[in-house]
């Protein structure tokens, strides 16, 4: 995540339910389980954002599915990838200070460890993602996920150039969701907002929908809806 001051924008949480995507049409690739970050593979979003999601993709009738890398991550899940990252940081940089290390790794992750800062994606409308063709091939963007670099700003490849290919899968993705009324982060292709204050921030909105969730019971069966509790 890139540094916003989305911080200052007020929380009215309408306690729309977390629900679990297993129950929805999408290809689904937990990365931060299979990586060793997250202690269990189910993902979740906020109904609103996950039928929005599932809606569009109606709309393609088969020939683009989303992928979906990450959605709803707890603060402890968050602090650990943070912490990886830094590490990885460290070790490629140790003329680094600590207040140098500490801005640079905030360039991408945000750091959970701060109260006044919810993390976008502990609102449950923070999601990761990309597409994939009918064949279930992922559409080349130019970089994958979690790539951090100057490539991976969704408008990298506009500059004159570059791969048109890679840009013309990146105008698809962005407007499709961005139409839909998600905004896009600015040094990430892959993650968008719905609801949370980061979305309010950079929509203009005067408080975000979805606050903190900081407890979730997980369904007890395929596809039903998670309970939830708020901050």
């Amino acid at each position: 995540m890139s540094r916003l001051t989305f911080e200052s924008v007020p929380v009215r949480d309408d306690r729309e339910p977390l629900v679990d995507l297993a129950g929805y049409p999408f290809a689904l690739e937990p990365v931060y389980h299979r990586d060793g970050f997250a202690p269990t593979g189910d993902m979740f979003l906020r109904q609103g954002v996950a039928d929005r999601l599932a809606e569009l993709q109606r709309r393609w009738q088969g020939r683009y599915t989303f992928k979906i890398f990450d959605a709803y991550r707890p603060r402890s899940v968050q602090h650990a990838i943070y912490a990886g990252y830094e590490d990885s940081l460290r070790r490629e940089h140790p003329e680094w200070d600590e207040d140098r290390l500490g801005d640079e790794t905030q360039r991408f992750v945000t750091r959970a460890t701060d109260p006044s800062r919810i993390p976008p994606h502990a609102t449950g409308g923070a999601v990761d993602l990309t597409l994939v063709d009918e064949s279930g091939r992922e559409l080349d963007m130019g970089t994958g996920f979690d790539h951090f670099g100057p490539e991976a700003a969704p408008g990298h490849f506009e500059a004159a150039g570059r791969d048109p290919v890679v840009r013309e899968h990146r105008r698809l993705l962005l407007h499709t969701l961005l139409d839909a009324g998600f905004t896009v982060d600015d040094a990430e292709w892959w993650h968008f907002d719905l609801g949370n204050q980061s979305w309010a921030m950079r929509s203009g909105g005067s408080a975000a929908r979805y606050g903190e969730v900081t407890e979730v019971r997980p369904p007890r069966r395929r596809g039903a809806v998670g309970s939830a509790r708020t901050a």
